[in-house]
């Protein structure tokens, strides 16, 4: 508990500052792609600077390579990818407008195989494919409000103090993505990683592995849980579209792991432990 009050206040720490942008953002008549770009630009600045960042080399242009190589299989061709790890304990993952992705180091860590960690970098592309952030943003400008980006930054429910600055006729708008949002980043992350050559069946088996470490470990995947809405069922959607739309014949050719994943996950565990505020108890 000590340690998510501590992560919560550096990211709660973004959320003010985010929200002169965004509001300058939402006086537009529409965000255009230029405009989420600068969106993501800058909020990028203010995550890099404050959360605890991976700064290897090696295993940032890993996870750049598997981002890219993922991202290349969408319609998203119009901006530039951009690929980070964060270094913290906790199972999370975050995207920002633009192309912006994040994988908290606690992925990598309960990650089995590359098709898992596929998976949710996947995912995280299927929300900036779909303009989820920037459909909630052009949602706030026909009711005049200034959008901050609380659902990504914070991984909860805003504070009162939070509420305070964003909250519109006494109601918290958009702490996070809905469970509609989740299911088609689901499907997109299903054929993204069918398409780059890697099996779709590493992000209901990840998923899976999530709803275990809620039984045993929940501090681990309390930000998970907060942002991505999971359960039974959007797990049981995710396999069956994998059944429908992957003939098993192709599941079967497709990459489940890669020696070359296995060697970026020792590294990983090799890198410095994450500071105090970015553990788990």
């Amino acid at each position: 508990m000590k340690k998510q009050m501590n992560d919560r206040r550096i990211r709660g720490g973004l959320v003010m500052a985010a929200l002169a942008s965004l509001s300058v953002a939402a006086a537009a008549c529409g965000v255009t792609t230029q405009q989420e770009m600068q969106l993501g630009a800058d909020q990028a600045v203010q995550v890099n600077q404050q959360l605890p960042m991976v700064t290897d080399a090696q295993l940032s242009t890993y996870i750049n390579q598997l981002g890219n190589q993922l991202a290349a299989q969408g319609a998203r061709q119009d901006i530039p990818w951009h690929f980070y790890i964060v270094n913290s304990d906790v199972v999370n993952a975050m995207s920002l407008p633009g192309g912006y992705v994040y994988v908290d180091r606690g992925v990598i860590t309960h990650a089995s195989n590359l098709s898992e960690l596929a998976g949710v970098v996947a995912h995280e592309i299927g929300h900036v494919e779909e303009r989820h952030s920037v459909q909630q943003l052009e949602r706030a400008q026909g009711a005049n409000m200034g959008l901050t980006l609380a659902y990504v930054l914070l991984g909860r429910q805003p504070s009162g103090v939070e509420q305070a600055a964003i909250q519109v006729g006494g109601t918290a708008v958009f702490a996070k993505f809905d469970r509609g949002a989740e299911s088609e980043a689901d499907a997109d992350a299903v054929t993204l990683t069918t398409r780059a050559g890697i099996s779709p069946q590493g992000l209901p088996n990840f998923f899976n592995k999530l709803m275990q470490l809620r039984q045993g470990n929940p501090s681990v995947v309390a930000q998970w849980f907060a942002t991505h809405p999971t359960e039974e069922q959007r797990i049981a959607a995710t396999q069956q579209l994998i059944n429908q739309t992957v003939p098993r014949a192709t599941l079967n050719r497709l990459q489940t792991d890669s020696k070359a994943f296995q060697t970026f996950k020792a590294r990983m565990a090799r890198y410095p432990a994450p500071p105090a505020q970015s553990r788990t108890q």
